[in-house]
Order: C-alpha cells, then structure tokens, then sequence
C-alpha cells in the first residue's frame, strides 16, 4: 500500500504504539507508589508506638521495595536506622515518583488552567463558578 492513505495507517498505528507505551510507564509508576505506601504504612505504626530503630521486617521491606524504584527515586532515599528518617525519606521518595508521574499525565498544564487559592473565589464579586472543559 502507498500514498497518503498508507502514511496515515502507519500514523495511526504508531500513535497507538505510543499511547500503549505511555499507560504502561504510567502503570509502572502508580505499582511504584503503592508498594512505598505500604512501607510508609509500616513505618507510621512503629512510628507512633514510639519505635525509634528501624526492626529487621521493615527494613527488608524497604529493601525490597527499593529494588522495585528508579535509580533516581531510590537515590532520594538516605541511608538511616532510624524510623523518622525513614519516613521523611520515602516521602522524598514519592515526591520524586509523583514529579515524573505528573510530567506525564501533563499535570501541570492542567493546574495552570484551573484557578486555585482563595484568589479564586471571587470574579467579579460574584463566586467563581467553575465548569468543565
């Protein structure tokens, strides 16, 4: 097949290899997010129980799901014995995930166009309405 009708089957397919790409790095990094909020799940228990030191469960945990990260995610991590430490640090580590994550979803023109913050509220002295796109 030639001519145009060829060039836009061929563009056709291409952008559907390229959407089933994008949903399955999106996949890969929502899977990441849930397995650090488990661990933040332990380490808020033992957190509030007064635990200081990290135990031996949680740790191999956090190893494990270390393992399952980015380098760049898992470099946000510090190296620690503590369980305050390690909480701060699988924040740093979901910060990181959910940077990437939202570059993808394009987040940020998204959030560019709807008006947040108390600024907001008020158009005109009347209440801003907000409607869909």
């Amino acid at each position: 097949m030639q001519g145009r009708y060829a060039d836009t089957w061929t563009d056709a397919l291409d952008a559907e290899h390229a959407a089933i790409e994008r949903h399955r790095v999106e996949r890969t990094y929502q899977n990441m997010l849930a397995l650090t909020d488990a661990v933040l799940g332990q380490l808020e228990q033992r957190n509030l129980k007064g635990q200081r030191e990290l135990d031996e469960v949680v740790r191999r945990e956090i190893q494990r799901t270390l393992a399952e990260l980015t380098p760049q995610a898992r470099g946000r991590y510090p190296r620690t014995n503590l369980v305050q430490e390690a909480l701060d640090g699988i924040f740093e580590v979901q910060g990181e995930l959910m940077l990437v994550l939202q570059r993808m979803l394009h987040w940020d023109r998204l959030l560019a166009s709807v008006p947040w913050g108390p600024e907001a509220e008020v158009e005109d002295g009347d209440p801003l309405v907000r409607r869909s796109a």
